[in-house]
């Protein structure tokens, strides 16, 4: 069974190694690269987005207040997201660590809850079809 997983990107905010102009061009090549092992190896990229700096947050606090910018001060923020469905969790780290070694960032890979969305309904049909 496929498991949707979000691979967070945790990126330097200070820019570097993010996109610099002077790495745009490599970082660009290493997400296309990304895109083609990961469909070519069985995966599906499902969705994903890459995020302004963490400084253009909004934060919301329900009950306390909005702030403008980061919560805390931290020297890595998140800086974009995939949405990869796989049946290989170790095959998607090698990839991972295949294609942006060096690269200054983490990757945290995390399953993403199902709340019986499309994946239940396509299951309860399947059950339904075959009883």
């Amino acid at each position: 069974m496929s498991t949707e997983y979000a691979v967070l990107i945790h990126a330097p905010e200070d820019g570097t190694p993010a996109m610099r102009p002077d790495l745009a061009e490599e970082i660009m090549a290493q997400h296309e690269e990304f895109t083609r092992r990961v469909e070519a190896e069985g995966h599906r990229i499902s969705g994903g987005v890459e995020l302004e700096a963490a400084g253009t947050a909004t934060l919301v606090r329900p009950g306390v207040g909005t702030t403008e910018g980061p919560f805390t001060e931290l020297a890595e923020q998140i800086g974009g997201i995939y949405l990869v469905v796989s049946e290989d969790l170790p095959g998607l780290v090698t990839i991972i660590d295949e294609v942006f070694a060096g690269d200054g960032c983490t990757y945290e890979i995390r399953p993403t809850v199902d709340h019986g969305g499309a994946d239940a309904a396509a299951a309860t049909a399947a059950a339904g079809a075959e009883a």
